[in-house]
């Protein structure tokens, strides 16, 4: 009978063998970190959807006070026939012109309109549009041109004219009239037209006396009102001023209507934002409200001061540019969390390294799963800063959700590894949402502070397993 002591015996896989290596852990780290994309997107899904709602909220509530203004003019616009050399007539197009304007919008005051959780910067304004608009006798004369002087008319254009308060009226000093819809010639077939918008069909484009001046000014449609241009203007250059009180909503914006334009804008909100072609050219902002100045001379403009309206397309269409203030509001949180997900990943990231790194030194195994579980916390930090971010703002909901996630991860690290490095993982995991928000509040300079990050991080752990026996489970001894 065999002495089984001399059987050979099937001995088990070393605790160093490849199953068990650092090397092999590191690389399930790894794919953890690109598994924790999948919570990360459906989070970024949860931000839009909410983002789509506050911007549909937001439309709501601008229709009911008029939206987005824009305004143009005043402007003299004179029909005009062609002569044709059979000797017949068509009709012909419309003369645009204003020699200067000056528009003034002091004391703005705006408010916010609530609607659940969504808030809306409401604005009223009284508004000053002045300009200077040369006589009817003083037409430029071109050979064949026919002016029908009786229809010309003096326009202001407004975006919604569902935001006016009270009457527009026109005034040079010494007679006053109040503004009209804007009608176009009688001939001109008015099914092609939605004068209720502005808005000219594609039909109406192939009409002859078709003036591009009833072109939507912007994507929201855009209203003319007019006077009789005779009822006003005088034998020499006329100097008239509009005047009209309306409400709107997030933005207001103002054509550069006159050979030279000038615009000055004031209001009680502190947080304006400048956009369109022509920044202001002096502003003043503090933490009562602001009073912005835009000046756009002739050469600036890009544009003759008076012409056709087929060669005034940029002015009646609005392409030639707008002075432009947005009325920001400070607690909409969409865009900075939607950044904070763009990192997401990166910090993530970053934690699994700290807690990798602490279970090499430390020698202490920690399971795949409790890297999982670790993941998952870091996920619902960006949850929670979406929910609380949506109430108190940015900035202390940044502060909440990165305290509750920190004390959270710390705690855990503390019974995995310690009681004793509780303080010293909540430091360095502190440390990580502090890097964090320091991205999210310098945009300009976050990529490289970003790099900055990464390299830091793969040089720390280059230093630290320096030597590290990838081959096995713990750190050699020097």
């Amino acid at each position: 009978m065999t002495d089984p002591s001399t059987l050979p015996t099937t001995k088990s896989k070393p605790p160093g063998g490849v199953s068990r290596s650092l090397g092999t852990k590191l690389i399930v780290i790894l794919a953890l970190v690109v598994l924790m994309a999948i919570p990360v997107m459906f989070i970024s899904a949860i931000s839009f959807e909410r983002s789509s709602r506050a911007d549909d909220v937001s439309r709501e509530v601008s229709q009911t006070y008029g939206g987005a203004q824009q305004l143009l003019g005043p402007i003299l616009v004179v029909p005009y026939r062609e002569t044709l050399v059979n000797g017949g007539v068509r009709e012909g197009d419309y003369i645009v012109s204003a020699t200067s304007g000056d528009a003034v919008f002091e004391g703005i005051t705006v408010e916010e309109k609530s609607r659940s959780l969504y808030k809306v910067p409401v604005y009223s304004a009284d508004g000053r549009l002045r300009a200077v608009l040369p006589p009817l006798s003083e037409l430029p004369a071109q050979s064949g041109l026919i002016f029908d002087l009786d229809q010309a008319k003096i326009l202001v254009g407004l975006a919604d004219v569902t935001g006016l308060q009270s009457d527009v009226i026109l005034s040079d000093g010494v007679k006053t009239l109040t503004f009209e819809p804007y009608s176009s010639r009688s001939d001109f077939n008015s099914s092609n037209v939605d004068f209720a918008t502005g808005i000219a069909t594609e039909s109406a484009l192939t009409q002859p006396g078709y003036g591009i001046i009833y072109d939507r000014l912007d994507v929201e449609g855009f209203t003319l009102l007019s006077v009789p241009a005779n009822e006003i203007l005088g034998l020499g250059p006329t100097d008239v001023e509009a005047r009209m009180a309306f409400t709107g909503a997030n933005r207001l914006s103002v054509s550069p209507y006159a050979k030279s334009t000038r615009l000055r804008v004031s209001s009680d909100w502190p947080h304006p934002g400048f956009a369109g072609r022509f920044p202001p050219g002096d502003r003043d902002i503090s933490d009562v409200g602001f009073t912005a100045d835009w000046s756009v001379p002739y050469l600036r403009r890009g544009m003759a001061a008076e012409g056709r309206a087929m060669d005034m397309n940029g002015l009646v269409h609005g392409t030639t540019g707008q002075m432009e203030v947005n009325f920001v509001s400070p607690l909409n949180p969409y865009q900075t969390v939607n950044r904070a997900l763009k990192y997401a990943i990166l910090f993530i990231g970053l934690v699994f390294l700290a807690y990798f790194l602490m279970e090499t030194l430390l020698g202490v195994r920690v399971h795949p799963a409790q890297y999982l579980l670790i993941g998952i916390a870091q996920a619902v930090f960006y949850l929670l800063l979406l929910a609380f971010a949506e109430h108190i703002g940015f900035t202390p909901a940044f502060i909440l959700s990165a305290v509750a996630t920190v004390v959270l991860t710390a705690g855990y690290a503390g019974a995995v590894f310690g009681r004793d490095l509780i303080w010293k993982s909540a430091l360095v995991f502190g440390a990580v949402y502090a890097l964090l928000f320091v991205l999210m509040r310098i945009q300009d300079f976050a990529l490289m502070v970003g790099a900055l990050i990464s390299f830091i991080a793969i040089a720390a752990t280059l230093y630290l397993t320096r030597n590290m026996d990838w081959y096995g489970d713990k750190m050699p001894t020097e």
